[in-house]
């Protein structure tokens, strides 16, 4: 089999990388996926859909990304589950000044976005202690989707389009001749393609190994709790971070809240995703330290129940920001990994730049060397206005 272009990764980020390359007109585009689209980390993701970033070029990122979430249904063809349930998040004096340049950066974007004062935060959000706060970022059309049916949405419209979509295949090896690669071993025989996009995540440098090659990527484990929570605090809440506490929430339904931290423990750091069990019970350590971080913003939350929970795994590179572009060597091998926890919220932007970058060397969303994995080597490390991970 030989096509153009071939995606390895069928999850939200390889999916809409797919749909975007045969939009644009790439040709012959494959998207091969080991088990089935949306399975993987895609599956384990809360979801959270926000516009909070500290750069200008993520923040643009974020917006076209929300764009096309909340109107996926006219602009793809399909549903994405996004909820607009509002986005809030909460600083101490430590952050606040960060906390206020984002905000003037974002509406200068055209991001609606506003600085709003503790009292207003708990106003929005019944229940909400804003004891220890001094002001909070206010995005009232953010929110959450569903990663899986916005992968499949993304993955059946290529199909339509004349993607191959190759679900059940797992790729074993790379082949590399004269600084390409010349062909993909797979469980369904040999795949050919002119340029090959590595959107495989967590599993990004299992794949490059087979080739020597090794990117600046770690694996972090991260636990997600689930939240039963009492009868009078049912109805669906606002995605809040809690900066001075170390978590985010976001609502499941009525009833439920998914809960993880803004700046994972660094000591579950590994080289790849067999270093951990992704089937284990969330421990009791975590639930505990979650529900009192959680009951001491929201008191009514002491009566709650734990629901439950899963273990997730974040591609992490050193500035926690992606690595997106062509490698010197193999020079036809173009990654989107180390989404390092943001990679739903802007898998739309992912396939945007992914596509124009591939098709025309060029994207209108982000210079080609900003992501560019050379930047590690050259000391240029994207910057945030925090010192957490997932909130950059």
């Amino acid at each position: 089999m030989r096509f153009d272009i071939v995606v390895i990764g069928g999850g939200s980020t390889g999916s809409s990388i797919a749909y975007h390359l045969v939009k644009n007109g790439a040709g012959r585009v494959a998207l091969i996926e080991r088990e089935h689209v949306g399975w993987g980390q895609t599956g384990r993701s809360t979801a959270v859909v926000r516009l909070h970033y500290s750069t200008v070029e993520v923040a643009r990122m974020a917006l076209v990304s929300w764009e096309e979430l909340r109107r996926m249904d006219e602009l793809v063809g399909g549903p994405s589950g996004f909820r607009p349930c509002g986005f809030a998040i909460a600083a101490d004096e430590r952050d606040v000044d960060g906390l206020r340049r984002n905000v003037e950066m974002q509406k200068g974007l055209g991001i609606k976005t506003r600085l709003i004062s503790p009292e207003e935060l708990a106003e929005i959000q019944p229940g909400l202690d804003p004891r220890g706060l001094v002001a909070a970022a206010y995005e009232p059309e953010s929110g959450y989707a569903d990663p899986v049916l916005t992968a499949q949405t993304y993955a059946g419209a290529a199909s339509e389009m004349g993607c191959t979509l190759m679900p059940k295949t797992e790729v074993g090896s790379l082949t590399v001749e004269k600084g390409e690669i010349v062909s993909l071993e797979t469980s369904r025989g040999r795949v050919e393609a002119d340029v090959v996009v590595n959107a495989t995540g967590v599993w990004a440098n299992m794949l490059l190994s087979t080739i020597g090659v090794d990117l600046p990527v770690k694996v972090m484990k991260e636990e997600i709790v689930v939240w039963v929570r009492p009868p009078q605090f049912h109805g669906e809440h606002i995605v809040f971070a809690d900066l001075p506490n170390n978590y985010y929430m976001r609502p499941f339904g009525s009833g439920q809240t998914y809960m993880g931290s803004i700046n994972p423990d660094m000591s579950r750091i590994g080289s790849s995703p067999s270093d951990f069990n992704v089937d284990e019970r969330v421990g009791l350590d975590a639930v505990s330290e979650y529900g009192a971080a959680l009951s001491s913003r929201f008191p009514v939350m002491s009566e709650a129940r734990h629901g439950g929970g899963w273990i997730g795994l974040y591609d992490v590179t050193p500035d926690w920001h992606p690595i997106i572009g062509f490698m010197d060597w193999p020079a036809n091998l173009f990654n989107v990994v180390g989404l390092s926890g943001h990679g739903f919220k802007l898998a739309p932007a992912f396939g945007m730049i992914a596509s124009e970058l591939i098709l025309r060397g060029r994207s209108g969303l982000v210079d080609k060397e900003f992501f560019s994995h050379k930047r590690f080597g050259e000391g240029r490390l994207i910057g945030s206005s925090y010192k957490y991970g997932v909130i950059s």
